[in-house]
C-alpha cells in the first residue's frame, strides 16, 4: 500500500507530497494525520523551505466525504478540528512554505494552499471553497487577511470553480507556472531565502502574521455546532449531485 504522504529532502528544502491520487488526494483522516506527522518530523531538522505538492491529475478534491453515512457529528467535528490545526501549523510555521498546484483543488485543500506563503499554480488549476454552503467557517478570516475583504467575498460567492487566472488576479495564488517550470521556481524561492537566517525568518513570520488561531478555531467549532453537521453535508452532496445531473 502506498504511503498517504511522501517526504523528500534536498539541501534545505523539504517536499511533502500528497499521495492518494486514486482518491484525488481527498483529505481523509489518514491523509490529514500523515500531514501532521510530516510536519512533526521537521521539528528537529528545521528546513528553510517546505513545499507541498500532490501526485495525480489534481491537487486534492478537499474533505473526503465518501464514508459520510458512517460518520457521526462528533467524528466530523474531530476531522475538521484536525484540519484547522494543520492549517494553523502551516500558516504560522517558522520556515518558508510553498505549494505547487495542478488540476482540481477544492474545499479544505484550497485552505491548505492559502495557508502557504508562496502559492504557485499551473494554468489548469481550478479552485473552489464551498464550506460556507453547508455553514462551515474554515479559513475564512485567513482568506480575508490575505486577499482583502472584496476579493474574499468574490471567491466565496462562487458556486463553480475559479480558474488559475482569477486566482492570480485576486491574490489567491502568487504565481502562475507550468509543471515543467516548477523546479526553476523552487530554486528561485530558495535563492530568495538565502539572505535570511532561519531565526530571522521566524521573527518575520511572528511579526507579520496576525495570530488569529484561537478565534479561527472558535469560529469553526461554533459553526459546526449549529445543528447537525452530518445532515448539512448530506444535503450539500445531494444538492451538488442534482446540479451536475441538471447540466
Amino acid at each position: 500500500m502506498n504511503k498517504a504522504v511522501l517526504i523528500s529532502t534536498e539541501n534545505e528544502c523539504v517536499t511533502i507530497t500528497l499521495n492518494k491520487p486514486e482518491q484525488l488526494n481527498a483529505l481523509g483522516s489518514d491523509l490529514v494525520d500523515s500531514l501532521h506527522s510530516a510536519l512533526d518530523s521537521l521539528q528537529q531538522s528545521a528546513p528553510k523551505l517546505v513545499i507541498f505538492k500532490a501526485n495525480g491529475k489534481g491537487f486534492s478534491g478537499g474533505l473526503d466525504l465518501s464514508g459520510l453515512d458512517n460518520e457521526s457529528d462528533g467524528d466530523l467535528l474531530l476531522r475538521l478540528v484536525r484540519i484547522e490545526q494543520l492549517l494553523q501549523r502551516v500558516r504560522h510555521a517558522s520556515y518558508a512554505t510553498a505549494v505547487m498546484v495542478q488540476g482540481a483543488c477544492y474545499g479544505a485543500a484550497a485552505d491548505l494552499v492559502l495557508a502557504c506563503r508562496a502559492r504557485v499554480a499551473a494554468s489548469d488549476a481550478r479552485f473552489l471553497m464551498p464550506g460556507m454552503r453547508f455553514g462551515i467557517v474554515l479559513g475564512t478570516r485567513r482568506l480575508r487577511d490575505t486577499l482583502g475583504e472584496k476579493n474574499a467575498y468574490q471567491l466565496l460567492d462562487r458556486t463553480s470553480p475559479f480558474k488559475a487566472q482569477e486566482a492570480l488576479a485576486t491574490g489567491f495564488i502568487t504565481r502562475l507556472a507550468e509543471i515543467n517550470e516548477w523546479p526553476d521556481v523552487e530554486r528561485q524561492l530558495l535563492k530568495n531565502l538565502s539572505g535570511f537566517s532561519k531565526s530571522a525568518y521566524a521573527k518575520r513570520v511572528s511579526s507579520l502574521t496576525p495570530d488569529t488561531r484561537a478565534c479561527d478555531m472558535d469560529a469553526l467549532v461554533t459553526s459546526i455546532a449549529d445543528g447537525s453537521l452530518k445532515a448539512r453535508m448530506i444535503d450539500y452532496v445531494a444538492q451538488v449531485s442534482a446540479e451536475r445531473k441538471g447540466r
